[in-house]
């Protein structure tokens, strides 16, 4: 299964951390410099009844989780970037 957040912020270099299922997964910077493809989250995951996604700002600045989906297939964008 694989699970991809779209999230938003509107500073660029923003830290932030993502947590699935109360587990930290990845700490990175928001990007929004026009060379960065895109800043969705792509995970490979366990097949689950439920994901629990969080964003947590690491300054005042925020990053808001907008959407994520779950689905059987790698989208078009991680088959682009051979992940």
């Amino acid at each position: 299964m694989y699970l991809e957040a779209v999230m938003k912020c509107d500073k660029d270099n923003t830290p932030y951390r993502v947590y699935l299922n109360n587990e930290l997964v990845t700490e990175r910077y928001f990007a929004l410099d026009e060379k960065t493809l895109s800043n969705n989250l792509q995970l490979n995951v366990t097949p689950s009844d439920k994901y629990d996604v969080r964003i947590e700002s690491l300054t005042d600045v925020p990053v808001e989780l907008i959407d994520y989906f779950v689905s059987e297939k790698k989208s078009s964008e991680q088959i682009a970037m051979g992940r």
